[in-house]
């Protein structure tokens, strides 16, 4: 198998009905063997017969949060090398073919929004917010990627197998960066246009994310010197 794509899902039957489809017609222009994932929390709508209809396999997380998502994902893929991306249509399929390029010179690509020709066409108050949180994660933490939060990544999947992943949260996205750096995986970004999303609504609390942000950064960083001291 060469390609797994993950794909986070709660209640978004809607828009995975657009994008499973689209996911296929890019794929397999580029991909003899790919499977597609779709690891759901006991959705209530239509995401089973969705995925049914469209060859996708539905996995449900045991583990919380979206975290607990890619963990079960990534449990269950396959592949070579492991996409992960939105099931809300913000992550265009379009930009796939650019992120598998870099295959063979990276361990991970990730799909930036903050590189030259990346853009994001979130709310301004969204828009801010994920600057702000790009830009002091990525310094605090010495990340070298602009993008920390971008769930748009494409994994080589022995690069995964040795990590000690613990984080549920949204945070799980930083610890694989901070994680994958410790271990000298060579990371690349490529530019993509995050659109708005599709149907429903996000997943996201701003409220609940701002109060959360501080501990959550002071709790990255302790890992990031725990990992660079046991590099």
């Amino acid at each position: 198998m060469e390609l797994s794509v993950v794909i986070p899902a709660w209640n978004e039957a809607d828009n995975l009905a657009r994008l499973l489809p689209q996911l296929h017609t890019v794929l397999s222009d580029f991909v003899d063997e790919y499977e597609i994932i779709v690891v759901d929390n006991q959705s209530p709508d239509a995401t089973e017969r969705v995925c049914t209809a469209a060859g996708a396999d539905l996995v449900q997380q045991t583990e919380p949060g979206y975290g607990g998502a890619l963990w079960a994902g990534f449990k269950r893929a396959s592949g070579e090398y492991v996409l992960t991306m939105d099931a809300d249509l913000s992550h265009g399929p379009g930009t796939i073919p650019a992120m598998w390029g870099h295959r063979s010179d990276a361990d991970l690509v990730v799909a930036s929004r903050y590189v030259e020709g990346g853009s994001s066409e979130m709310p301004w108050y969204r828009h801010m917010l994920s600057i702000i949180l790009n830009v002091v994660y990525s310094r605090v933490l010495s990340l070298p990627v602009k993008d920390v939060s971008s769930g748009f990544r494409l994994y080589r999947a022995s690069a995964l197998s040795g990590l000690d992943l613990r984080c549920n949260g949204f945070d799980a996205l930083e610890e694989i960066l901070i994680k994958c750096h410790a271990g000298s995986c060579k990371i690349v970004e490529v530019p993509f246009r995050c659109a708005l999303r599709g149907s429903g609504t996000s997943k996201v609390k701003l409220l609940q994310f701002g109060v959360s942000y501080l501990a959550t950064l002071i709790r990255m960083w302790k890992l990031r010197r725990s990992s660079t001291s046991s590099a």
